[in-house]
């Protein structure tokens, strides 16, 4: 896999999942203000795979690279933020959105923000940098790290997962 995409949001962070492994929320939910707002909601569902996502620290431009595997020592030395994550994925693909679009729930997304991938669990590590503009979310790049495992890597984020410095 690798794969490049450019993500505009208006909300603090990005989400990732797998529609047939969200099928039971209703379409039109605010998923966002039901399930996904207090810090241990988003660590629950973290920490089951079914959702995934990281604050930002702001709105913005972000480039996302998608690549299979694990990041390179060079690549943890030049985007020394980082965290890891897992995913269950389920139906063939993965889905990628502004934290906003929870709150109107549905699994209709543009073409771009959809990613063909095996079924399985995964383990991600989200790597990034402080932009050359100076500012969190200033045409900001992203690599994420997708790698298959047997099971749901064991996490333990207590909350919301920072993908920033305050530096």
């Amino acid at each position: 896999m690798n794969y490049h995409t450019r993500l505009s949001i208006d909300g603090m962070g990005i989400v990732l999942f797998s529609a047939k492994a969200m099928e039971y929320v209703a379409p039109e939910t605010d998923f966002l203000d039901a399930e996904f707002m207090r810090p241990e909601q988003i660590a629950a569902h973290i920490k089951k795979g079914d959702i995934t996502g990281f604050c930002t620290g702001s709105g913005g431009d972000f480039e996302l690279y998608f690549v299979s595997g694990y990041p390179s020592n060079e690549i943890l030395e030049k985007y020394p933020v980082s965290i890891r994550l897992g995913l269950d994925v389920q139906g063939g693909s993965i889905q990628f959105c502004d934290l906003f679009w929870l709150t109107k729930w549905s699994t209709d997304f543009p073409e771009n923000q959809i990613l063909p991938m095996a079924d399985g669990y995964y383990e991600m590590t989200v790597c990034t940098c402080m932009p050359e503009s100076g500012y969190w979310g200033g045409d900001q790049t992203i690599y994420i790290y997708l790698n298959q495992v047997e099971k749901m890597p064991e996490l333990t984020w207590p909350g919301v997962p920072y993908l920033f410095t305050e530096d």
